[in-house]
């Protein structure tokens, strides 16, 4: 496969060009062609203003929305991810503590049991076996057994772009999550023409090559970009182009992990053989392994801490994770992408109240264009949050404009009056720029709104411009002026 390293690209253009920080300008007209759908209230008032606020349309990522609520609803704030690390139990004594024989060999299978945290890393990894090794284990006479049967069925959703999975954004949430999924690496260029070096930023289970060739950085773009090559067992092949900055300053990329089993194994490898512990064999089991005792754990941070990372940034895979792991606790069976859009169904309409009707869900992140759902119902999920946050407390978990988050840099809310005024989520895939969350109004009422933009489409230089962050979106602009109006408390069509 191949695909614009989106990630790369951005790291560098935050560095060398101007962006979408900049502040925008209100204008009274949406980009031509483009659909807007609009929903709010008023202080004080329960009517619904705006347009096509019950048109289906695609939610990008402020479909995380929903899946935070859910996950608050049902889990709680201080639910934990729990990875274990279990041996038989004749291999436990009476007091809980792994033994061994005269010669430091572990008699039986080792269970490492992932439950899809994604804030699992590969130091968490070390400190699970670390156990192990200070039992003084040298030896496992037997298979370790990674357990991932938490979640099923495939680790991408349907309809995500395939020409995008080899970049961190969506990064495959699988029961095995390790690093995220992703690893940092960088190329290196060596002047105009020469091919660039591939190099990882630390040691990583997986090959990258390159023939990606240094260009000036005003030739890149368009027809010169870099790409890169996903194939089996996590080996990338980067190509096109590379702008050569400076004196030959590295390109960043980050790479999503294709295959999350092989990660894990990988991973496996390394993290015992830095144990020094011998073992056969390593195995996947996709159904849970039971019976064995537990000898170490690693728990997660508490969900909304997680939570608030995951909307504060955008992260697709805490997304995922957080919501298959809804759908796995709520059915206690494995958590496949279709039980995990019924699971966060079935839980608003338990606890909130909120059928979600002909909404079309895929994901828990947003990801998929087959995702639909209409302004008028993610208006309908603000107003709940809004009228019961003094009981479920997630506003907090939102960014905030001008301050926090993806709202940090908005150039349509950056200044007054709507700085620090906007709290919310915002949403973007290919085409589509959504932003919905709550207003603090110039009367000082906090209410709710939804802005979603789909079908946005540019001309060829507009959109160069826009792709390399040589310039804001156009369309912030009429998001501007919508959201000013909102927060001035006027009616759409009558006073704007």
């Amino acid at each position: 496969m191949k695909n614009i390293l989106k990630a790369a690209a951005l790291c560098l253009s935050l560095a060398v060009f101007s962006n979408q920080s900049q502040a925008i300008s209100a204008s009274s007209q949406p980009i031509p062609g483009s659909l807007v759908g609009v929903a709010y209230l008023k202080p004080n008032d329960n009517k619904i203003y705006g347009q096509n606020y019950d048109t289906y349309m695609h939610p990008a990522s402020t479909l995380k929305v929903i899946t935070g609520l859910a996950a608050i609803l049902y889990l709680g704030h201080d639910y934990k991810f729990r990875t274990n690390l279990s041996v038989e139990p004749s291999n436990v004594d009476a007091n809980g503590k792994v033994h061994t024989d005269a010669n430091g060999t572990l008699h039986g299978n080792v269970v490492v049991r992932f439950v899809g945290d994604p804030s699992f890393s590969s130091k968490s990894y070390r400190t699970l076996v670390g156990v192990l090794a200070k039992a003084g284990v040298k030896k496992i006479d037997g298979s370790i057994i990674l357990d991932v049967s938490r979640f099923g069925g495939m680790s991408k959703g349907k309809g995500w772009s395939w020409d995008d999975t080899p970049i961190c954004f969506t990064a495959p949430a699988g029961s095995a999550i390790i690093n995220r999924n992703c690893v940092f690496a960088q190329l290196q260029p060596k002047g105009i023409g020469a091919v660039a070096d591939a190099k990882l930023n630390r040691a990583s289970p997986i090959s990258i090559t390159s023939d990606a060739v240094g260009v000036k950085q005003v030739n890149y773009g368009g027809n010169c970009e870099l790409q890169a090559e996903l194939y089996m067992k996590n080996q990338y092949h980067i190509t096109g182009c590379v702008p050569v900055v400076g004196d030959n300053n590295p390109w960043p990329l980050s790479l999503a992990v294709s295959d999350p089993d092989q990660w894990a194994v990988d991973w496996t490898n390394i993290v015992f053989k830095e144990s020094k512990i011998a073992f056969s064999s390593i195995s996947i089991a996709r159904q849970e392994i039971t019976g064995f005792h537990t000898v170490s754990s690693i728990e997660s941070k508490p969900l909304s801490e997680l939570t608030k990372y995951m909307l504060y940034r955008s992260n697709n895979l805490y997304a995922d994770a957080i919501a298959k792991t809804v759908a796995a606790e709520f059915y206690k069976l494995p958590a496949t992408y279709s039980r995990t859009v019924r699971a966060l169904r079935q839980v608003l309409r338990k606890y909130a109240n909120i059928d979600l009707g002909n909404s079309y869900l895929v994901d828990g992140n947003g990801l998929s264009q087959h995702n639909l759902v209409t302004p008028h119902k993610m208006l309908e999920v603000l107003e709940f949050i809004n009228l019961n946050d003094d009981k479920i407390d997630f506003i907090k978990l939102l960014p905030v404009a001008n301050e926090s988050g993806t709202l940090h840099w908005r150039g349509s809310t950056k200044n007054p009056p709507l700085g620090k005024n906007v709290t919310g989520k915002t949403g973007a895939i290919q085409n589509v720029s959504n932003l919905m969350g709550f207003m603090r109004t110039k009367s000082g009422v906090r209410i709710p709104f939804v802005f979603y933009t789909n079908s946005l489409s540019y001309d060829e230089r507009t959109r160069d411009l826009v792709k390399y962050r040589k310039i804001a979106s156009p369309h912030l602009g009429y998001e501007r002026y919508v959201l000013e109006k909102i927060y001035e408390e006027k009616t759409m069509g009558v006073d704007f």
